[in-house]
């Protein structure tokens, strides 16, 4: 696969970076808020034009010689990502003309020697376009396009200019029939250590990690080269109740995570091992199991707990509290020493190809009329359930429907118990599985005469005396 030119975008807080990402990719990837520092880890998205393709990346906001422990990090990451990209699209704000931080960013990258667009964002809101325009000149770019990300104006223009110089970089060569990446999400409450666990696996620091909780806003996919498959990774904001929510940009960080849990393959779902399971974590963990996702629970911080007796136990205590995931692996792992670390990916493959796969309609059978033998069905509101067949349906992850006579007399208890049986009968141990019952009458069942309304019990004698009278006739 050729090499892909990147292009940065880069710009202080609150001038529309992100939704100028999300107009070059056509969709909702980034979060965009009034607030400043919405965006703090990268997002990348390939866009193609003209015959070629590049990859733009989101950053967040840039405020160089800054202080602050998150706005800090985020310094430290654009220095290590300015050196690696092809190009960089600078955005300011019109509306606000030139600042002192606009001017100390072009400063800091002229250091860099990468070819830079000025981007003067939200020019169709500002009535002196051409007075705007010359004062952004004096900052010493030979590029500077009035654009505005909101409506699409100006970015036409822009991707020519960028793909003029960009055409003799080797584009995309991507096969026509590639195998899907597995597509792996990270969830878990705020401050458990999603970003450091994506950085101990990638074995860099990629993501930024801080000890404030909701670091993290945007779901981040990191793609990891393995040696069997590439995989996506994606690191979710962290997921409080609604009543707990503090700010629109964390409401909609959790949006984003849900989002991600409903088009995942598997679920990592990372638990504090320092501060036990909590009452969020049992919900999380109810929303997984109504997503029918593949899961692995990985408990982190293991490294201030012995080994032995007290992980067994702590594995039997996360069982019986997070009830509704029973069937997930339990790993015990440390992003920060590094503790189990190479079980993690491993586990994740072995529990998406066993959801991925198909039994045949009569190992199905056999499994249920074992199961019914057994246990026999439940006897409710005067009826019997009766188990007539099954059979797997097609897709991911696996559903099983099951024909009755009676859906409505089957209990939770029993299909539970069902579920069970299919579990060791497939030996799909760490698989979720969805049971739907539909009503189908039972051929073989006796059924009462059907009487009607007017019957005549002489019917038959009257018959056979009017055949005689037509025989002697």
């Amino acid at each position: 696969m050729a090499l892909v030119p990147e292009v940065l975008i880069v710009g202080r807080p609150n001038v529309g970076k992100s939704t100028l990402f999300n107009r070059l990719a056509g969709k909702s990837l980034a979060l965009v808020d009034n607030q400043p520092g919405s965006t703090r880890d990268f997002k990348s998205y390939d866009v193609e034009w003209d015959g070629g393709v590049v990859k733009f990346t989101d950053s967040g906001g840039w405020v160089p010689g800054e202080k602050e422990s998150i706005a800090q990090k985020v310094g430290e990451q654009l220095d290590k990502k300015i050196r690696k990209v092809s190009a960089l699209l600078l955005v300011v704000d019109a509306i606000e003309g030139v600042t002192p931080a606009d001017e100390s960013i072009a400063r800091n990258l002229r250091k860099y020697g990468r070819p830079a667009w000025l981007l003067v964002n939200k020019a169709d809101r500002f009535e002196k376009n051409d007075e705007s325009l010359s004062d952004f000149m004096s900052m010493g770019f030979d590029q500077v396009f009035p654009i505005s990300a909101t409506h699409g104006i100006g970015l036409d223009d822009l991707l020519d200019s960028l793909y003029a110089f960009l055409k003799n970089i080797p584009v995309n060569d991507i096969p026509e029939e590639t195998k899907k990446p597995l597509r792996i999400a990270i969830l878990g409450k705020p401050n458990v250590g999603k970003s450091s666990l994506v950085n101990a696996i990638l074995g860099e620091k990629r993501l930024i990690v801080d000890d404030l909780p909701g670091t993290t806003h945007d779901a981040i996919p990191v793609v990891i080269e393995t040696e069997e498959n590439p995989l996506v990774m994606v690191d979710t904001a962290g997921i409080r109740l609604n009543k707990q929510q503090d700010t629109r940009i964390e409401k909609l960080s959790v949006e984003q995570s849900l989002y991600e849990l409903q088009t995942c393959q598997v679920v990592l779902f990372l638990v504090d091992g320092e501060l036990g399971i909590t009452h969020q974590d049992v919900t999380i963990s109810k929303m997984i199991s109504q997503a029918f996702r593949p899961v692995v629970i990985l408990i982190n911080k293991w490294d201030i707990h012995p080994t032995g007796a007290e992980q067994a136990r702590a594995e039997r205590i996360t069982h019986r509290q997070l009830r509704d995931l029973y069937h997930a692996p339990v790993l015990f792992i440390s992003a920060k020493t590094g503790q189990n670390l190479d079980r993690v990916l491993p586990t994740a493959y072995e529990v998406y190809e066993e959801s991925c796969r198909q039994n045949a309609t009569r190992k199905v059978n056999l499994a249920l009329q074992a199961a019914v033998s057994q246990h026999a069905p439940p006897f409710r509101n005067g009826h019997r359930l009766k188990i007539l067949y099954g059979y797997q349906r097609m897709g991911h992850p696996p559903a099983f429907e099951i024909f009755a006579n009676q859906p409505n007399s089957a209990t939770p208890a029993y299909m539970r118990y069902l579920e069970q049986e299919l579990r060791k009968a497939l030996d799909m141990p760490y698989t979720p599985m969805q049971l739907v019952l539909k009503e189908k009458s039972d051929k073989k069942e006796f059924k009462p005469h059907q009487y009607k309304r007017n019957f005549d019990v002489n019917a038959d004698q009257r018959k056979r005396k009017a055949k005689r009278r037509k025989e002697r006739e």
